[in-house]
This record gives structure tokens, C-alpha cells and sequence, in this order.
């Protein structure tokens, strides 16, 4: 069962090859501008080295925004696991207390008590 899993992946990743290699021999060939236009609106007067540097800043670009996201999250995280210690220690053994919306504990929003 194991080798047809990797024979179908194998299988899979080859088309996706022979695919993207279709799709940019077809791109240059059909492309409405020469070959210097082409280069020239690829990569500019900086020619590779620009695009690199381009590159390397957005990706630093995108690790400083996934940092900001990942210090945003573990404080939310850090809030909720206070609030709920707060509402344990509040309920005592789970009886009790408020619930996550504000109402006795064990109620639904709306239940009159």
C-alpha cells in the first residue's frame, strides 16, 4: 500500500513539473513582446541581483508580520487561560461562577434563571 502512495505522489509531482515547464515555454512563446522587453519588464535596470534583494524583503517583510501575529496570538492565548483560571477559581469546582458569557454558570445566552 505504501509504494503505490509513493508512486502516486511521485506520479503527481512529475505532471506538476511538466506543467509549470508547459506553461513558461508557452509564456515565451506567445508572449506579445521580444525576448530583450520581456527580460527587461522581468528584472528591470537591477537585473537578478534587484529582484533578490526585492525578494529577500518581502520575505523579511512576511517573518516580521508572522512574528507580529504570533506575539499577538500567544498574549490572546495567555488572556483566555487567565480569565478561565479566573472563572475556576470563581466556580470553585465547576458549580457556580460565571460562564464565557457573563450569565450563571451551566445557563445558555437567554435562559432566564
Amino acid at each position: 500500500m505504501g509504494a503505490a502512495k509513493a508512486r502516486a505522489t511521485r506520479t503527481k509531482r512529475g505532471g506538476f513539473i511538466f506543467g509549470a515547464l508547459a506553461g513558461m515555454v508557452a509564456g515565451l512563446l506567445l508572449a506579445p513582446k521580444s525576448g530583450r522587453e520581456t527580460r527587461e519588464q522581468l528584472f528591470g535596470q537591477a537585473g537578478i541581483g534587484g529582484q533578490v534583494d526585492r525578494i529577500k524583503g518581502a520575505i523579511g517583510a512576511g517573518k516580521d508580520s508572522a512574528a507580529d501575529q504570533n506575539e499577538a496570538l500567544r498574549r490572546k492565548i495567555e488572556e483566555t487561560r487567565e480569565r478561565l483560571r479566573n472563572q475556576m477559581d470563581v466556580g470553585g469546582n465547576g458549580v457556580g461562577g460565571e460562564d464565557a458569557y457573563g450569565g450563571p454558570a451551566g445557563t445558555a445566552p437567554g435562559d432566564e434563571s
